[in-house]
């Protein structure tokens, strides 16, 4: 990444694409799994974890209040079950402003993610996931996010 001003990076998913620094919210009931993922992405200039919560009702509010760009979200805790359309709700508490929203899951559930995607979602991934191929699914979300609002 090469530096051009005021944080705005070169992207790795284009030659001369400015990037602003990307701030990712965290959603995922287990400590462990918020404080790797929030490990792995800080090691990246590109990237700022803007706030990690623990449940899907924290990070409804989180979104609210910290208008992240792109979202990481786990549909399979154990409080998922209260919510009917987990996507669709974080869209609705986006209120229209653009980001994007990547699930983040343990297990591919096929099902879930056709109706993951169908409310929303811009990727359904799989937590095991390299934080390379992690960045670049973020910074690609973020560029169509962008693009689309342009």
């Amino acid at each position: 990444m090469q530096t051009i001003s005021h944080g705005e990076q070169l992207s790795a998913i284009g030659p001369g694409r400015p990037m602003k620094e990307i701030q990712v919210l965290i959603v995922d009931e287990h400590l462990a799994v918020r404080r790797a993922l929030a490990a792995r992405l800080n090691s990246f200039p590109q990237i700022s974890v803007a706030a990690t919560a623990n449940s899907f009702r924290k990070g409804i509010e989180l979104t609210i209040a910290l208008r992240p760009d792109v979202i990481l979200l786990e549909l399979k805790g154990g409080s998922r079950t209260t919510w009917r359309d987990p996507v669709g709700e974080m869209r609705e508490a986006l209120a229209g402003r653009p980001a994007g929203i990547i699930v983040l899951t343990s297990y591919a559930d096929d099902i879930e993610r056709e109706a993951a995607l169908q409310a929303g979602a811009n990727r359904y991934l799989l937590k095991r996931i390299d934080s390379l191929s992690l960045l670049r699914e973020i910074e690609a979300v973020a560029v169509e996010v962008s693009e689309h609002t342009s």
